[in-house]
């Protein structure tokens, strides 16, 4: 990897077998083959450990998840985490121990959170256990993907 390209990491948290908690690595798929070479895309369960060992070295950082934020299913938000704490986006919903809010502030407080920090969230639907994504979430993966595309594209720019 050339000096100029910086570390660039999209992580999509969920669970693949828990209704729209699969957003995150449906949209890590939807992105395969289309990023720049300095960005690497994982799918990750939430576990707040190994988020923070995935956010550890980047010098940007895209989460994408499913949340409960109140608004109608497939509604998407984008939230700058360095410039402000997240709000709640699990509610008691979450397939996670805590949620992603609470790992982006633990980052925060360890020093850990990555220079560009942005998370991606979606209304959820359904969290239920073995059940498929409401179409309101999946219509929302395309849209999100070129979102974060667009995002990483113009990052890695800024090298």
């Amino acid at each position: 990897m050339s000096e100029s390209l910086r570390l660039i990491r999209i992580i999509g948290i969920g669970n693949r077998d828990r209704g729209d908690d699969a957003l995150g690595p449906l949209v890590v798929q939807a992105l395969q083959g289309r990023l720049p070479e300095s960005v690497s895309a994982v799918e990750h369960s939430g576990e707040v450990s190994g988020l923070m060992d995935c956010l550890e070295g980047a010098e940007a950082a895209y989460l994408v998840d499913a949340a409960v934020m109140g608004l109608d299913p497939g509604s998407v938000r984008d939230f700058d985490a360095r410039q402000r704490p997240l709000p709640s986006l699990g509610g008691n919903y979450s397939s996670h121990a805590l949620g992603l809010s609470e790992a982006v502030e633990l980052a925060r407080a360890l020093d850990t959170l990555p220079p560009v920090c942005r998370v991606f969230a979606v209304e959820a639907a359904t969290f239920e256990a073995g059940e498929g994504l409401s179409a309101a979430v999946e219509a929302a993966i395309p849209g999100v993907a070129q979102a974060l595309l667009d995002a990483v594209t113009q990052e890695d720019g800024h090298a």
